[in-house]
């Protein structure tokens, strides 16, 4: 850590060095940084592991993004960043689920799209039932797309770039396909739901742990 802040890439920047030792639950110890560091904005890099290394030993990342009190900044492996004046948020992509809660994930959706000047997509993935009418599926697109519309602020609508986006199937082959497709310079979603964040930052099959692992741009998740 002392060679990496003297480097070149922290001149300009303040900063100072933190070096946190003992026992606990990551979620724990962060959760006391936070408070007494007044910290806004946690960025971790992952190694974005799978199959039974992810089984074994989890990933730590994940286990901040599910349990942090704090917007979480995800790196992940497969990212190429430009440093300088080059790096600008230019297309944000917005995932949601519509539950209860989502309203938060969308604020910094917004802010940032606001601050940068960015075209913002909205995305919703439905899951799809496997015995219904073949109208089902349709109505149930257009639904959901009356409900992101709606999601936004009229004013918002007017001032930004907005595009809707609803597709069907499997959540993070979806939000990587569009992620992909709009060459989004960041994603913003919610983290996996769940009482346990540990446990879950073990598990390889939950939407987060796919977009966390395969994007390749930054991924900013908001708790509820």
């Amino acid at each position: 850590m002392a060679s990496l802040v003297k480097s070149e890439l922290f001149q300009g920047i303040n900063h100072h060095e933190l070096v946190k030792e003992g026992v606990g639950f990551i979620s724990e110890v962060l959760s006391e940084l936070i408070g007494r560091l007044e910290i806004d904005l946690i960025v971790p890099g992952t190694h974005g592991r799978g199959g039974i290394k992810r089984l074994v030993l989890g990933s730590v990342a994940e286990e901040i993004a599910n349990s942090a009190y704090r917007p979480v900044l995800t790196v992940g492996p497969h990212i190429s960043l430009k440093l300088g004046p080059e790096l600008k948020l230019r297309r944000i992509l917005y995932a949601t689920d519509l539950l209860p809660g989502s309203a938060r994930t969308l604020t910094y959706a917004l802010w940032l799209v606001e601050q940068e000047h960015a075209h913002l997509t909205v995305l919703q993935i439905l899951k799809l039932p496997s015995d219904v009418s073949s109208g089902y599926p349709e109505a149930e697109r257009a639904t959901a797309m009356k409900r992101l519309v709606e999601l936004l602020p009229p004013e918002t609508t007017l001032s930004v770039e907005t595009e809707f986006i609803v597709e069907m199937g499997a959540p993070a082959e979806h939000i990587l396909k569009v992620a992909e497709d709009q060459r989004a310079d960041l994603i913003v979603m919610g983290p996996h739901r769940t009482s346990y964040p540990g446990i879950s930052a073990h598990l390889p099959w939950v939407t987060p742990h796919q977009v966390l692992r395969h994007a390749r741009c930054p991924v900013l998740t908001v708790r509820d």
